[in-house]
């Protein structure tokens, strides 16, 4: 279901917010939204899916000053940043379904030159954190580096020669969790060796396809810039995109919609051997906080959330579920994911999944 009160010919209505409540139907939900999203830039828009069973809302707003529009972008593109991680562990999980890889291989084993250190890595360390690497590269910004689009010139060699010359670990390998951009990107390309596929072919051919997620993709060439929404930096100025090497795009290079990630959703609501791997707990980080493949898990004695939050310079997001009772929110927005008001995201989408479930 849509909220679209009065549409214009553009999909959009300006609404107060006295009248926002009304508008979304729900005064909770209402609420949730708009302590969240009130000291947002101008322009600042949110893309919501409120999934319950069978049902999905789809909810919509643009904050313009003190007003609020109900817009129809449940199809709109954004960054999802870190959310790819989740993708990624999916795809190593595919193929150890197919016997083509294993949690138990070494970083090591995917190269045919010495590693300066950490070797001995497992793929299923990378995957959850635990690798001992750091969350970038020391030689990210050392070619043509660009801070508008942080990744996009780091090249698989100059990820090979961070690997021969530059790796230090900065925690023993397995010991501790220390969440690492460099080690998801790292098994992103490791899963593209294995292929003889890009990133963006494995994962259409594999995830984006099957699930008719049509919209769904890692290059922005492949976006239609009519359904791209902006990204905004912290001050709410328009601000470029990020562009993604094959060395670096299973960290954080896909771009989605609602729609989509509504579809990935249900899968894995599902359960099937690929998509339930990621799902299972590889290690403890406090008593109530763990970590999969990919996903980050809480649970007490009555639920159990799998989660993960994106952000890039031009975007945040947020994605969790609730397997057991069928729930989910996604939250896509065009925030900074630099802007202090970031975390605003993580807030709204959690406090969502905490009307939806009644806890």
């Amino acid at each position: 279901m849509l909220l679209c009160i009065s549409c214009t010919s553009e999909d959009e209505t300006k609404i107060t917010t006295d009248e926002f409540s009304n508008q979304i139907g729900n005064s909770e939900i209402a609420a949730i939204i708009k302590e969240n999203i009130s000291n947002f830039p101008d322009n600042t828009q949110v893309s919501i899916a409120l999934i319950d069973n069978a049902e999905t809302e789809y909810i919509g707003v643009v904050r313009n000053g003190d007003t609020f529009e109900i817009i129809e972008n449940e199809n709109s593109i954004f960054e999802i940043g870190s959310i790819t991680k989740v993708f990624t562990s999916i795809l190593l999980s595919d193929l150890i379904e197919k016997n083509e890889a294993t949690l138990n291989e070494t970083l090591q084993s995917q190269f045919d030159f010495t590693i300066k250190e950490g070797g001995n890595i497992k793929l299923e360390q990378l995957a959850n954190h635990t690798s001992g690497l750091p969350r970038l590269p020391t030689n990210y910004e050392s070619v043509d580096y660009d801070e508008q689009d942080p990744f996009a010139n780091y090249t698989s060699d100059l990820l090979n020669s961070y690997l021969e010359n530059y790796a230090v670990l900065n925690n023993v390998t397995g010991s501790e969790f220390e969440y690492s951009n460099l080690g998801i990107g790292l098994l992103g390309h490791i899963l593209s060796k294995k292929t003889g596929k890009t990133y963006e072919d494995f994962i259409q051919e594999t995830i984006f396809k099957p699930l008719n997620m049509n919209a769904s993709t890692t290059l922005l060439s492949n976006v239609n810039t009519t359904s791209l929404v902006k990204g905004l930096n912290a001050n709410g100025a328009e601000i470029p995109n990020w562009n993604f090497t094959n060395a670096t795009v299973g960290a954080g290079g896909i771009k989605s919609s609602v729609v989509d990630l509504e579809k990935f959703v249900r899968k894995n609501f599902e359960d099937t051997t690929v998509y339930n791997l990621p799902q299972q707990p590889t290690y403890e980080v406090t008593n109530d906080y763990g970590i999969g493949l990919g996903w980050q898990i809480i649970k007490d004695d009555t639920f159990t959330i799998l989660l993960h939050d994106g952000s890039t310079g031009g975007y945040t997001s947020m994605l969790s579920l609730d397997k057991n009772n069928k729930r989910a929110v996604i939250v896509l927005s065009n925030v900074s994911g630099v802007s202090t008001q970031a975390e605003n995201i993580s807030t709204l989408n959690l406090a969502l999944l905490a009307n939806l479930s009644g806890v």
